[in-house]
C-alpha cells in the first residue's frame, strides 16, 4: 500500500510567547489493500517532535466514511481547484487541520500508516510562506472580514483559496449591508491577467447554471472579477464585483491602491461583499497567506486575520 497526498503544504506561523502553527493536509488517499488500522501524524521542527496525533480504526473508518459522502459532491472540472488532481480519489481521509502552539516550527510532516503488520511512511514539506510582495488591503475604511483560513469553511479545504477571506460592512442593525458600490484597490501592483463584468448582482430570479453554460464555471462561482499578477508568480482574485465597475483591462499595469472595480454581488454571492484571496500558478494553483501591512484591528493593533471574525479598519 501506498500513501498519496498533498506534495507539500504551506503554513501560517506567528510567535506569541510560543510558536503557533497553522496548516491544513487535505487528503490522505490510500492506494491498495489493507487500508489502516492505526494513523500517525508527527510534526517536526528541524529533527525535533513538537506533536504526534494518532487516530486508531475506529475513526479512520469514520473518516473515509465521511470522504465517500463528501468526494462524490467534487465537480470534475473542481478537482484542480478543490484537491490538486485531474482524478476524483475513490477512498480518502480528508480535512486534517493542525493548529497549535510549540517551541519551534514545523517544517515537516510525518505520516505513518499501519497496514496489516506493515508501517508504511510518507514525509511531506511544511512551508512557512512569506509573500515577497507588499499587501495593502484591497477596502478602505471599516469591514467585517469573516471565513478566514483558521475556519474550516469551503475556502479552507479547497486548495486555490485556502487562504481567502470574505470583506463586508453592515448597518447598526447588522440586517443590512452597507458595502455595495465601495471602491476595490488592487492590493498589490501588478499585470492584469483576467477580467469578467457581465453579470447583474445576484437574486432570486438568478439561474447559476445558466450563468455557467453561457460564461463557464468561473463566472459562476466569482461573478465579475479581476485576476492580478505579481511578482513570485503570485495571482490576486477580486471577486463578486459590481457590474460595470471594472476599471481595468488585461496586460494593463496597475499599481498598489489603485482602484479596479466596485464590491457588488455577483456570481455565488447572495450579499454584497469581496472576495480575495491569493494562489500561485494560476487559478488551480495552491493558495497563499498574505499579510496586509496597513490593517489594523477598531483598537489600531496590527491584524493578521487569525480569527474566524475580524473588525477591522485600513490606516492610510
Amino acid at each position: 500500500m501506498s500513501i498519496n497526498c498533498d506534495s507539500m503544504l504551506y503554513s501560517v506561523v506567528r510567535e506569541e510567547h510560543l510558536i503557533h502553527n497553522d496548516f491544513f493536509l487535505r487528503y490522505l488517499e490510500f492506494d491498495g489493500e489493507p487500508f489502516p488500522s492505526a494513523l500517525t501524524f508527527t510534526c517536526v521542527a528541524e529533527g525535533r517532535e513538537l506533536l504526534r496525533l494518532r487516530y486508531g480504526p475506529e475513526e479512520i473508518a469514520a473518516r473515509l466514511a465521511y470522504a465517500r459522502e463528501e468526494l462524490p459532491r467534487y465537480r470534475d472540472s473542481s478537482l484542480g481547484r478543490i484537491l490538486g488532481l485531474d482524478y476524483r480519489p475513490e477512498q480518502a481521509f480528508l480535512h486534517e487541520h493542525f493548529s497549535f502552539f510549540a517551541s519551534g516550527v514545523v517544517d515537516k510532516l510525518r505520516i505513518e500508516a499501519d497496514c496489516g503488520g506493515n508501517t508504511v511512511t510518507r514525509t511531506i514539506p511544511v512551508i512557512p510562506y512569506r509573500s515577497p510582495n507588499r499587501w495593502r488591503f484591497p477596502l478602505a475604511g471599516t469591514a467585517v472580514v469573516t471565513d478566514t483560513y483558521p475556519s474550516l469553511n469551503s475556502h479552507r479545504w479547497c486548495r486555490n483559496s485556502e487562504f481567502a477571506f470574505d470583506a463586508g460592512a453592515f448597518d447598526e442593525t447588522l440586517e443590512r449591508p452597507v458595502l455595495g458600490g465601495r471602491p476595490v484597490y488592487a492590493a498589490c501592483g501588478g499585470v492584469v491577467e483576467e477580467t469578467f463584468d457581465e453579470l447583474d448582482d445576484t437574486d432570486d430570479n438568478t439561474d447559476l447554471a445558466e450563468i455557467e453554460a453561457r460564461y463557464g464555471e468561473h463566472a459562476r462561482i466569482d461573478g465579475n472579477h479581476v485576476l492580478l499578477r505579481h511578482k513570485g508568480g503570485e495571482l490576486s482574485l477580486y471577486a463578486h464585483l459590481q457590474k460595470g465597475s471594472v476599471a481595468v483591462k488585461p496586460g494593463e499595469t496597475v499599481k498598489a491602491g489603485q482602484q479596479i472595480g466596485r464590491v457588488g454581488s455577483s456570481g455565488s454571492s447572495w450579499v454584497p461583499h469581496l472576495h480575495f484571496h491569493v494562489m500561485q500558478d494560476g487559478l488551480e494553483g495552491p493558495g497563499v497567506p498574505v499579510v496586509f501591512e496597513n490593517l489594523r484591528t477598531i483598537l489600531g493593533e496590527p491584524c493578521l486575520l487569525e480569527d474566524t471574525v475580524n473588525l477591522v479598519r485600513t490606516e492610510d
